[in-house]
C-alpha cells in the first residue's frame, strides 16, 4: 500500500467568523502543512481543510508533558 499523500480541499470560510475554529477544519501541526499552504496558493483558493486528508489525524498537537522536562532546572530559585 502506498504512503498516503497530503489533499487539501478548497474550503470557503463560514459567514460568522466568531464562530470559526481552525482547528475543525486544519491539523495546522501536520509536517505537510505548509504544502499544503503552498497548494492552496497555487490553485488561489480563499481557504482551504485538511477534512478529507487522510493525514489529518496523523500528527497531534504536543502536550505539556512534551515541554514538561526540556527547561534547565533552576537551583538558584527558594
Amino acid at each position: 500500500m502506498p504512503c498516503p499523500q497530503p489533499r487539501p480541499t478548497e474550503f470557503h470560510l463560514p459567514l460568522r467568523a466568531d464562530s470559526f475554529s481552525i482547528e475543525e477544519y486544519r491539523n495546522v501541526h501536520c509536517r505537510f502543512y505548509s504544502g499544503c499552504i503552498d497548494v492552496a496558493v497555487r490553485e488561489d483558493w480563499e481557504s482551504f481543510t485538511c477534512a478529507k486528508c487522510p493525514l489529518f489525524q496523523a500528527d497531534k498537537a504536543p502536550g505539556a508533558s512534551s515541554y514538561a522536562f526540556t527547561q534547565p532546572a533552576d537551583f538558584g530559585r527558594p
